[in-house]
């Protein structure tokens, strides 16, 4: 009979086995795999700019919320 510890081992040996495999190592070029194509002129200038407008609509929504104040119309 084998041990708990042993089993365990054969079991994560057998996993790393199958997460080494070659089966899904394709090779692409660069952004080939994307939707979108990364090689643009302008594509840093719209994903910073994407990323900055994403990123701040809490902080937007938060100063939004703190300047309505308790029902007070007074902007």
């Amino acid at each position: 009979m084998i041990s708990a510890v042993a089993r365990t081992s054969l079991r994560t040996r057998a996993a790393a086995r199958m997460l080494r495999s070659e089966h899904h190592d394709i090779p692409a070029p660069n952004g080939m795999h994307l939707p979108f194509d990364t090689q643009k002129k302008g594509f840093k200038f719209l994903y910073w700019g994407s990323c900055a407008f994403f990123g701040s609509l809490p902080v937007i929504a938060a100063w939004w919320q703190l300047r309505k104040g308790n029902g007070n119309k007074d902007y």
